[in-house]
């Protein structure tokens, strides 16, 4: 499906300037600048787009059963896990596993046809509150004006998230249980604002939240404690990624220890993460997969998943049809492949083929070390450039990296990945210099 640029272009003819949210003080420091303008989905592209995502995380989180039956660890390790963290995941879960959550950010490009999938990022480590940003913008008169007459909506990130939260706990609108929001002990001071300022927001929405790292938690009395505390669930906001130390089943005991009992329930699962890993992805993408799935999903997985393989010596299934060397094809075709690690997170150790830096030996080298690694090289998708304003009045090009919300309800908001053209990333990444964008989008069908 094509861009509807109908609102963009009314919204610079009619405004034409930079807009940003007025106030968001809870997010300044957390996420920094922000893209000069909000983007927009109108209501036929938005109603495609939740379907296909819908249908996606169907097919991902039924990957367990179709390609290891069932066996949990399994999926792990084809995951590129360790023995550790494949056997963490596998405790985290034995006690009363959850179904894989339905809270994912999906990142995506639209190449001028379709949207293209990057990643599905599934779990509540994507925690965040883009309606804040909706709510900033809006404060601008002008823009307020221009929102209601193009009938522009946006969702309450942070409402959904609880309310996606409660459903998946078995919590009541009323219950006001004791949630203890995990980071792991590296990362607790770095994230603490961001945790406590979250925190207030669920206190303000009737949860009794609390920040801390993993190795504060305290098993006894048949229950998970933190301080004086009993605490009824674990928000998990450390990854699978930071469990790689020495000491990790230790710090994790008391925690792994009470889910296997029953003592304790935890949002998101660790199992989550598997689902939306890049290696899923290419398992999904596998040609010789095709017949596990329906005609729908294949569907989907055509129109929105880029040519995704791990890298391997042998032979893989190519983007032409044919059958052919994994790294003979990935070296000729450089310039149109990136290379990720399976599981880490905000664009770490990502190298993108045609990126200056990259020379044809360094790309040779990087993809040999990768060999049977946890590592996947994916197509390079080719987006399409958005007309955002300059200051002076003027447009000027940027690319979007359009960061999907999904939540219980279906689409939870927007948080977006912006910067210019020219600006010279190669990888939409906040700790590289891009923009947090949010957006809106109208419920009915766009007006001429």
């Amino acid at each position: 499906m094509r861009r509807d640029h109908t609102i963009t272009n009314r919204f610079m003819e009619r405004i034409g300037r930079p807009v940003g949210p007025v106030s968001a003080k809870d997010l300044d420091g957390y996420y920094g600048g922000y893209a000069p303008r909000p983007v927009f989905l109108a209501a036929g592209e938005l109603r495609q787009l939740s379907q296909d995502l819908e249908v996606l995380r169907g097919a991902l989180v039924r990957l367990p059963g179709l390609l290891f039956g069932g066996d949990l660890g399994a999926f792990a390790r084809a995951n590129g896990m360790s023995k550790t963290q494949a056997r963490v995941i596998e405790r985290g879960s034995a006690g009363a596993p959850d179904d894989p959550t339905s809270m994912g950010r999906a990142d995506l490009y639209h190449d001028g046809t379709g949207f293209r999938l990057m990643e599905y990022n599934l779990g509540g480590t994507i925690g965040f509150d883009s309606g804040d940003i909706c709510r900033g913008i809006l404060e601008d008169e002008e823009f307020s004006r221009f929102a209601a007459d193009e009938g522009l909506e946006h969702v309450d990130t942070l409402a959904e998230h609880i309310r996606t939260f409660r459903h998946e706990m078995g919590l009541s609108p009323a219950a006001r249980p004791v949630v203890a929001h995990v980071e792991w002990p590296a990362y607790l001071e770095k994230n603490l604002p961001y945790m406590s300022t979250l925190c207030k927001r669920w206190n303000a929405h009737g949860l009794d939240a609390h920040p801390c790292h993993a190795g504060q938690l305290e098993r006894r009395d048949g229950r998970l404690w933190l301080g004086d505390r009993a605490v009824d669930v674990v928000y998990r906001q450390f990854l699978i990624e930071d469990l790689t130390g020495d000491d990790t089943e230790a710090v994790l005991e008391p925690l792994l220890g009470a889910l296997e009992s029953g003592e304790v329930r935890m949002f998101t699962s660790l199992e989550s993460e598997l689902h939306g890993s890049k290696a899923s992805l290419g398992m999904l993408a596998d040609r010789s997969h095709r017949h596990l799935f329906s005609a729908r999903e294949l569907d989907v997985v055509d129109r929105l998943i880029p040519w995704t393989s791990s890298v391997t010596a042998g032979r893989v299934g190519l983007p032409d049809g044919t059958e052919g060397s994994l790294l003979d094809y990935a070296i000729a075709e450089q310039g149109e492949l990136i290379l990720k690690p399976t599981l880490l997170h905000g664009g770490m150790g990502v190298v993108p083929g045609w990126s200056p830096d990259t020379d044809a030996a360094r790309w040779r080298r990087l993809l040999l070390d990768a060999v049977d690694g946890p590592y996947v090289v994916q197509q390079r998708i080719h987006p399409e450039a958005e007309s955002f304003p300059e200051p002076d009045g003027s447009s000027r090009p940027w690319i979007v990296n359009w960061g999907v919300v999904t939540l219980a309800s279906g689409f939870g908001g927007l948080f977006n990945r912006c910067a210019p053209v020219d600006g010279g990333l190669d990888v939409l990444n906040l700790d590289r210099g891009a923009l947090i964008g949010s957006g809106f989008h109208t419920v009915g069908e766009t007006r001429p």
